[in-house]
């Protein structure tokens, strides 16, 4: 058989398999079908500088839901080969969906990187993969996406081409130091810093369950966590904490753009205990704190000052 008659029936195969038109399947080239438009991605928040183009994801997605293996194959031999920036944005906004065998790749991305809702995690993550596990993420990822364009469209008739869907991953929650003081407790009054959050994205849920902030009991000092007090390197006054993880990820909270202010005595306090009580959220005076906590409101950690 020749190169040529041989490459007429895997062209005839395509045009039963999928619907195509015998003539670009012939030809090699592929046709469109209607696709929601993926935005544009901006790499900042990723921690790049450059801007994810969300074309091929678009056109998988396209082929998956019109069927059509060749489309699909292109679009994702495209995305294979291009930049994990397109597979961090997919994965940052990537939706839970029940029932759905992942490859392990997957799950580790799931379990381990996704709960931080961290870009650049995610996109380290991405960028660090080999070729297999890049093709399995990039099959689950499109696979999903796939699944769930239908019921971001609904049964209302709408147009795939006029969906416009834009994975921007959300700002980062923002904490900033609020104020410095002294808390009762056991051992006498202690330094004290609360955080706030003036834009109202940080939350309590967010100090507890991402950042490991436990209960406060204001009858026991805790004792000092990993987390550690950042402070102006010339007036002391402190701007949050931080805590670096053992795989070496590190989680700040606050800006060192809008430090607290803080009396000679609070800085010489701290000094001397070596850690301040970090509270989380905590607007109030520090002298009604008791019955706050009583209530259990406060979350908190011990944070040690550097040495």
């Amino acid at each position: 058989m020749s190169k040529d008659h041989a490459r007429k029936r895997r062209a005839r195969r395509t045009v039963q398999n999928t619907g195509s038109s015998y003539t670009s399947a012939n030809a090699g080239t592929l046709h469109t079908h209607p696709a929601p438009v993926l935005v544009t991605v901006s790499g900042a928040p990723f921690g790049v500088s450059r801007t994810a183009d969300m074309s091929a994801a678009s056109a998988a997605i396209a082929a998956g839901l019109a069927g059509c293996e060749p489309c699909r194959a292109s679009a994702m031999a495209r995305l294979m080969l291009g930049d994990s920036l397109v597979l961090a944005v997919l994965a940052a906004s990537l939706p839970q969906v029940p029932n759905r065998e992942l490859s392990s790749i997957t799950y580790i991305f799931c379990n381990d990187v996704q709960p931080h809702e961290y870009p650049p995690y995610t996109y380290d993550f991405t960028a660090g993969l080999g070729a297999v596990q890049r093709q399995n993420l990039l099959e689950d990822l499109v696979g999903i996406w796939t699944a769930v364009i239908p019921h971001l469209v609904g049964d209302t008739g709408t147009d795939l081409t006029a969906v416009v869907i834009d994975l921007t991953p959300a700002p980062p929650l923002a904490y900033r130091a609020g104020r410095t003081g002294f808390v009762p407790t056991p051992h006498g009054p202690f330094p004290a810093l609360t955080l706030t959050s003036p834009d109202m994205t940080g939350s309590i849920e967010d100090l507890s369950e991402r950042c490991g902030f436990p209960l406060y009991a204001w009858d026991t000092l805790p004792d000092v966590t990993d987390w550690v007090l950042q402070q102006h390197s010339v007036t002391l006054h402190p701007w949050g904490v931080c805590r670096v993880s053992e795989d070496g990820q590190t989680l700040a909270l606050g800006s060192v753009e809008h430090p607290a202010e803080a009396t000679s005595e609070w800085t010489g306090a701290a000094q001397r205990a070596g850690s301040v009580l970090v509270l989380g959220l905590w607007s109030g005076g520090f002298e009604s704190l008791i019955h706050v906590v009583q209530a259990q409101e406060i979350f908190a950690v011990r944070a040690r000052l550097h040495p």
